[in-house]
């Protein structure tokens, strides 16, 4: 495919999601969150399945949404597809929730901590909306996460730690596992652990060969379409378990101080 139609369909992707952001409300973690989606979905041999078609999938940053957007291989069309979410500041909650009042939001009960030993203390908690949606735009699955935001004394703007969860199949869970991902078990559960650099550039931005080499290794992420003329990096780590039918997750960005035992160990703390 020659670079100017992949240039056109990118802007007419961008011109078609443009207005789907408007309105949208979203965590500062979600970010985070559906950008890890699309790093598992990279490293299952670079494509994303969807109606038995290969797509190849490319990280666009659209009004502050991060989206999958596809296009078809082998025909000269586009498709557009992926992992929608949305939440609403009004349904936030900054007191430390009821195992009744997150069922209640999101339909089951997660495990859940309001402190943790190394100083990071619950926030804010609320419930996403999630649609996996195919190449029509159509919606195959809708389901909500339960998402916990951790601060500590000190904490600076950008900096993020955050656990989601959600109902899930095992299948699933372990069939999208990164390249760099490495594994410890507690109590019977495995944790999954991975760290990688997240670089946000402007449409256009040319990689280095070092920087490909990077992303065949799982070990940086490029996201198109930032803040013109701006290029901006953060570093990242997420430890990841499925337990009772229940997918947990723990993102930190920038908190550079904590370590992969540190990560760990807050997975541990959660399990129990």
């Amino acid at each position: 495919m020659d670079k100017n139609f992949d240039e056109n369909i990118d802007q007419k992707i961008r011109e078609a999601l443009i207005h789907k952001a408007d309105n949208a409300s979203m965590p500062e973690n979600m970010f985070f969150r559906i950008r890890n989606e699309i790093l598992k979905e990279k490293d299952n041999k670079g494509v994303f399945t969807m109606k038995h078609k290969f797509l190849k999938p490319k990280t666009f940053i659209i009004a502050g949404m991060v989206i999958i957007a596809t296009t078809v291989t082998c025909v000269a069309a586009t498709n557009l597809s992926g992992i929608f979410s949305s939440s609403s500041h009004l349904t936030e909650i900054k007191t430390f929730p009821s195992k009744d009042k997150v069922k209640e939001s999101v339909g089951f009960t997660p495990k859940y901590v309001e402190s943790f030993n190394n100083g990071f203390k619950f926030d804010t908690f609320n419930y996403v909306n999630n649609e996996v949606r195919n190449e029509k735009g159509d919606a195959t699955e809708k389901y909500k996460s339960a998402d916990f935001d951790y601060k500590k004394d000190g904490s600076k703007k950008g900096q993020i730690l955050a656990m989601s969860a959600e109902k899930t199949d095992e299948k699933s869970f372990y069939g999208n596992t990164r390249k760099n991902a490495s594994e410890v078990e507690y109590n019977g559960v495995k944790i999954i652990y991975t760290s990688s650099q997240y670089k946000s550039v402007p449409e256009g931005y040319k990689p280095t060969d070092e920087e490909k080499d990077l992303e065949d290794k799982g070990l940086l992420e490029i996201g198109y379409g930032g803040e013109k003329d701006e290029i901006k990096v953060s570093q990242d780590q997420s430890v990841m378990w499925y337990e009772d039918g229940i997918s947990y997750s723990i993102f930190n960005m920038n908190y550079t101080e904590l370590s992969k035992d540190d990560m760990i160990n807050m997975a541990k703390e959660v399990i129990g």
